[in-house]
């Protein structure tokens, strides 16, 4: 059943407004070698990775001009499509499908939006080959057979400027959290001094808690009443602990007086793979519920006199969270620390005066880091929202925005 085209819309194939170039790179230019990402799009190798990814010998590279698109051809259900941007030419790799839109009938970045969406929604999924267990590639031969309803380039033009006016807020958005993200860093650092010069004596972590405790050994059928913390709920610092959103678990009471969390703990896991061991949070705040911890994470309750927020700020600091790594010894399919080798873990410490101090700080920013985030996951979601309606024609923008562009582009209003 064909999905009904809006009124003054067309139906298209992909085949009808675009064609595949492929410009291998056999004149041995010197372009940057260029990558695809699901969530930047196109991006240089030698700045997203640490290391080189790409063959000395490009001449077998595709080139991509400005303005031409590209997408990975066994992982565009991922949504690894973009056009390029930032470069006037660059070099990827012969595993992309590149190829270009007719301008006299599709925006660049109404493309972009309409490509993506259609790959993450599964609708490219017909037109792709491979069995099930294998990674599944997209012809671009294939894909020119795929119809979507398109809206005329006024319409188009009006659309991609809403677009323009969201990516303008989520950029900043962005911009102010990676602000925000070095400012607690330069905290961190400018306070704690360098690794090779610490500016408070070093004592072991074990000399500043009162308990070091293991969580419960429990299955996590999802029937029982007591919310569990994972290693999942914890992220940058913080602990989640929304109940809604939390595994549960038939627990015994005498378990809940046990590991039931309060303000003020850490939780530190302890086993996970060697890039996750060692994820440090802090319970903020709780709920009326109780909540009890998982046993692959270790709660960490200073004593009197050590504030708890300095010292989980101080091991979510990246210097700290290396050298942590650096004790885990690797298992079956785990790395671990215990609870014996994270006590004699040595940290630089303060008086409590300066431990309030950088914890007040540190506690201002993450607060401020919260609200921004909350921010951009909102714009986030209010784009989507605004693609999914504008391009599927159940949203129409009204005919004096429209028409602004018709003058613009010389078309007739």
């Amino acid at each position: 059943m064909s999905v009904e085209v809006p009124k003054g819309w067309r139906e298209v194939r992909i085949g009808q407004i675009a064609h595949e170039i492929s410009n291998k790179n056999h004149a041995g230019d010197e372009l940057p070698v260029l990558s695809m990402t699901k969530h930047r799009g196109f991006v240089r190798s030698n700045e997203y990775f640490t290391k080189a990814v790409h063959s000395e010998n490009t001449g077998q590279y595709k080139v991509v001009r400005r303005g031409q698109f590209a997408y990975a051809t066994i992982h565009l259900d991922e949504g690894s499509i973009d056009y390029l941007k930032t470069e006037d030419a660059g070099l990827i790799s012969p595993m992309y499908t590149v190829f270009e839109v007719d301008v006299d009938h599709i925006e660049n970045e109404i493309a972009l939006h309409i490509f993506k969406r259609s790959a993450l929604d599964g609708r490219f999924d017909p037109y792709s080959n491979g069995g099930v267990n294998r990674r599944k590639s997209i012809l671009f031969s294939d894909l020119s057979a795929f119809k979507f309803s398109l809206p005329p380039l006024a319409e188009q033009r009006a659309i991609a400027e809403v677009f323009s006016i969201t990516k303008e807020a989520i950029t900043k958005a962005e911009s102010l959290i990676e602000a925000l993200v070095q400012s607690r860093f330069e905290l961190t650092r400018d306070f704690q001094g360098s690794e090779e010069q610490p500016k408070w004596p070093m004592r072991s972590i074990g000399s500043l808690l009162r308990q070091c405790q293991y969580g419960l050994s429990i299955p996590l059928d999802g029937e029982g009443k007591v919310p569990v913390l994972r290693m999942p709920d914890i992220g940058d610092g913080r602990v989640n602990v929304d109940v809604a959103t939390l595994k549960s678990a038939e627990v015994s009471p005498a378990e809940i007086t046990s590991c039931a969390i309060k303000e003020g703990d850490i939780l530190f896991n302890r086993t996970n793979s060697q890039a996750l061991v060692g994820k440090t949070g802090i319970v903020r705040s709780t709920p009326g519920t109780q909540i009890v911890f998982a046993s692959y994470l270790i709660r960490l309750v200073a004593k009197t006199g050590v504030n708890p927020f300095w010292l989980n700020g101080l091991l979510n600091l990246p210097r700290t969270q290396e050298r942590l790594k650096t004790l885990a010894t690797p298992g079956v399919s785990q790395w671990n620390i215990n609870s014996k080798t994270l006590k004699r873990f040595e940290i630089p410490v303060p008086p409590k005066f300066d431990q309030d101090k950088f914890a007040h700080l540190y506690e201002t920013i993450e607060s401020r880091l919260e609200a921004e985030r909350a921010k951009l996951r909102m714009l986030r979601q209010t784009q989507a929202a605004l693609a999914q309606e504008l391009l599927s024609g159940r949203v129409r923008l009204p005919d004096s925005v429209i028409a602004r562009h018709d003058i613009k582009s010389g078309e007739a209003a």
